[in-house]
């Protein structure tokens, strides 16, 4: 199927024509008291354009999303709610978690249950919310099957050739999530269609990245700041039971403990024996 022109908020560019329909419909009904959550995922791979869908079909759905652009696009999931109440009804929000890899079970956990948590609080808003995926397979069903209403894969052709995307509505991504699971495999349900799209998005391209790296970068920073706090909290518990060892089984003297730590003998029963001078082991 070709593409039309397409024209919101002022920005006019191509796109695919089956895609347009399905995105008016969401539109229609989205008045009637709806919400939508629309899922992208890039065919296990990055760079492959699904941002760049993403913000297209957000600014066919509401025409104030291109303007509001900074407010509107998402890299850090903390803000998903307080973002969603500030800007009101009815209006696109882009989730684009600011790592292309959630690459622990723990990291994706705490992904998902930012999404399920923010579904439960903000359903009222009856927003349109476009989910950037690191993983569509690593969802939870609920998410996954449940909750969302279509999804698009983006893909390359031999390799590099960006432009190429899978839609799969609600039914069709249930199967392919049910069939695709096992091996990770994005062609294992025929899509409802298949389409191109271009490389347009409604603001500049060049001030989204410098934001988004930002926003890695202080994702990043957070979690190195985390792990030095959990490692250093550790630490001293080990040395906690090593003092405790030392001076109850084996009657080492405190003093002599503290010189061998560098650490006066106070510092010893403030930093790690709670204040108390009468050590039980």
């Amino acid at each position: 199927m070709s593409h039309i022109k397409v024209t919101s908020g002022g920005f006019s560019w191509n796109m695919h024509e089956l895609l347009v329909a399905n995105l008016e419909n969401i539109k229609k009904n989205n008045k009637n008291d709806w919400d939508f959550k629309m899922l992208y995922s890039g065919d296990g791979m990055t760079r492959t354009g699904k941002t760049t869908i993403a913000t297209q079909c957000a600014q066919i759905l509401d025409p104030t999303f291109a303007k509001n652009w900074k407010e509107r696009m998402i890299f850090d999931g903390r803000k998903l709610k307080e973002t969603a109440y500030k800007i009101g009804k009815n209006k696109s929000l882009v989730y684009d978690e600011a790592r292309e890899g959630l690459d622990s079970k723990k990291q994706m956990e705490k992904y998902t249950k930012t999404l399920l948590d923010f579904f439960s609080q903000c359903g009222n808003l009856n927003q349109m919310v476009h989910i950037v995926l690191p993983e569509y397979f690593e969802l939870p069903k609920t998410i996954a099957i449940t909750q969302s209403i279509f999804l698009i894969n983006c893909y390359a052709r031999n390799g590099f050739d960006r432009g190429y995307f899978d839609f799969f509505n609600r039914k069709d991504k249930k199967f392919l999530y049910i069939k695709g699971t096992k091996f990770l495999d994005y062609m294992s349900q025929r899509p409802s269609f298949k389409g191109t799209f271009n490389n347009y998005m409604p603001f500049n391209r060049e001030e989204y990245e410098t934001l988004k790296n930002i926003s890695l970068r202080k994702a990043k920073d957070k979690e190195d700041y985390k792990a030095i706090k959990e490692l250093a909290e550790t630490h001293k518990i080990r040395i906690k039971i090593l003092i405790k060892l030392l001076q109850g089984s084996y009657k080492v003297p405190i003093d002599t403990i503290a010189e061998h730590l560098a650490i006066s003998r106070d510092g010893i029963y403030k930093t790690y024996l709670k204040k108390t001078r009468e050590v039980k082991v």
